[in-house]
């Protein structure tokens, strides 16, 4: 018999899921409270320029966002220390749409966009995308174009596990929400307490941010670019402040700059812990490392041969645009130097391989990940190895560990659903009348976080154009790859509110 569900049924509801909802509402009124807080910097960018409409938007914002968040905070306050894993999947679902819902509406109030093309840009943002319905975003006013990349900054690492990190009363329950946010197969603990491992996250963040800063600067770039570029870096989202990306700035060294930390933000920030506690070889040593580093070098280099030998070019200039697309689209960022739909269709092959698989888990990069990719085609080959040899007694293997059932269930379940997902998608924006290789690639671009695509959504087209259907569509993609499919789609699952 079918048990009752938890929202639909009122009156019978228990006293400890009243509890919980009431856990719920208190964690997201505070994230609101967070997410308005951050709006105070672009609010004083856009002072800063003179733009008064903007900063009327930016504190109509705030005051909407300012209000609801203590209303929320001061109603629903209570103990958080036994908050369940499936309050926290709750939470991270259900704040993260609310984040984006207040972060668009500085584009609403300031005339910008309309409510679904600032729900999509926003989305966009948070989310690592980059994808864009703005033609012209050299023409936006300062504020909104900060805000804009700023949202990468914030959404890569996740406002939840910097929540945890600035707010350590959260206790036990820390980790229900971490786990349920931060991305990767695995959660790495670095740290007894989840309060100081998402700490030690955020501290290597922040200095890898100020160190590519610096280096911006030292290319020749303002302080307004350089930070900007930044946050659409290290976020890996792909948001630049001029039309023509990263190409803009003519610049071998800026492009070198951004392609070594595109490859360190798609990294596993675990190994940078370890390189801090003072075992760097544990990074040399790391399957998933390795794997994703040869796949990077060995496509740009294949590329490289490909555009030099097809095009007028030179081979220095060819290695250049070849690395940088590659390491761009693999770290699902997004920034252009090249229009690589002019390039031999195998080079385009790649390249759409690369979107499909992502950076490393536990990085800021979307996908599937380095590190599924390489268990799957171990586990191809074992199956394939047992059918030659039926008697044999062998494991796949990682970092010289056995790769345990479940890890091996985990990851074809996860791929299994991120195919579903894909398809069906891909199917319902086709029937808005997207051709279907525009089609496949919009969505490959959305649930991967990467941003432009092939087709009609190439590196130097936008969604603007996209019906309004298929931009919902595409922004549920956005946020799913984000939050690794089962974190968002969990919520809608009848089972999930059941007692």
């Amino acid at each position: 018999m079918a048990q009752p569900l938890l929202i639909p049924n009122i009156a019978g509801i228990h006293r400890t899921d009243l509890e919980g909802l009431r856990r719920v509402a208190y964690l997201l009124s505070t994230l609101l409270l967070g997410a308005t807080a951050s709006m105070v910097v672009p609010l004083a960018i856009a002072a800063g320029y003179g733009e008064p409409h903007t900063v009327g938007a930016f504190a109509t914002t705030m005051f909407i966002g300012a209000a609801t968040g203590t209303i929320g905070y001061f109603l629903f306050r209570t103990e958080l220390t036994n908050l369940t894993r499936r309050e926290g999947f709750a939470v991270v679902a259900l704040g993260w749409l609310l984040v984006c819902l207040i972060g668009s509406l500085p584009f609403v109030f300031d005339g910008i966009l309309s409510p679904v093309n600032a729900w999509f840009e926003t989305v966009s943002g948070f989310s690592g995308t980059g994808s864009s319905v703005i033609a012209d975003v050299e023409a936006l006013p300062m504020g909104i174009l900060f805000w804009r990349s700023f949202t990468h900054w914030l959404g890569a690492m996740g406002f939840l596990v910097l929540y945890v990190a600035v707010f350590p009363l959260m206790g036990v329950g820390a980790m229900k929400l971490y786990q349920a946010e931060a991305p990767g197969l695995e959660v790495d603990r670095l740290r007894p307490r989840i309060s100081s491992t998402a700490r030690i996250l955020f501290m290597i963040y922040l200095a890898l941010s100020v160190s590519l800063t610096l280096l911006l600067l030292l290319g020749g770039m303002t302080w307004f670019d350089a930070v900007c570029q930044m946050f659409a870096a290290i976020g890996t989202g792909g948001f630049s402040t001029k039309n023509t990306s990263i190409a803009w700035w003519h610049s071998a060294y800026i492009e070198w700059v951004i392609v070594l930390f595109l490859w360190l933000a798609s990294t596993n920030f675990s190994l940078y812990w370890m390189v801090i506690i003072g075992k760097p070889g544990r990074w040399l040593k790391d399957a998933e490392w390795r794997f994703y580093t040869a796949v990077l070098v060995g496509s740009s280099l294949v590329i490289a041969v490909l555009v030099w030998a097809t095009s007028a070019v030179s081979a220095n200039q060819a290695i250049r645009d070849a690395f940088f697309t590659v390491v761009s689209l693999a770290s699902t960022t997004g920034f252009v130097t090249a229009d690589y739909e002019k390039w031999q269709p195998l080079a385009q092959f790649i390249l759409f391989m690369l979107l499909l698989m992502g950076g490393c888990a536990g990085s800021t990069a979307g996908a599937m990940k380095a590190i599924r990719v390489l268990l799957f085609g171990k586990q191809a080959v074992h199956e394939f190895f047992r059918t030659v040899h039926p008697h044999a007694v062998t494991t796949p293997r990682l970092n010289g560990q056995p790769v345990t059932g479940s890890m091996m269930r985990s990851v074809s379940a996860f791929m299994g659903l991120y195919l579903m997902v894909y398809v069906v998608s891909a199917g319902i924006v086709s029937l808005t009348g997207m051709n279907f290789p525009t089609a496949l690639s919009a969505v490959a671009t959305a649930m991967g976080g990467v941003g432009p695509g092939l087709a009609d959504v190439g590196p130097y087209d936008n969604f603007l154009w996209v019906h309004p259907v298929a931009k919902l569509v595409l922004t549920f993609d956005m946020l799913a790859g984000r939050l690794e499919l089962v974190t968002l789609m969990i919520v809608f699952t009848p089972a999930y509110w059941r007692r």
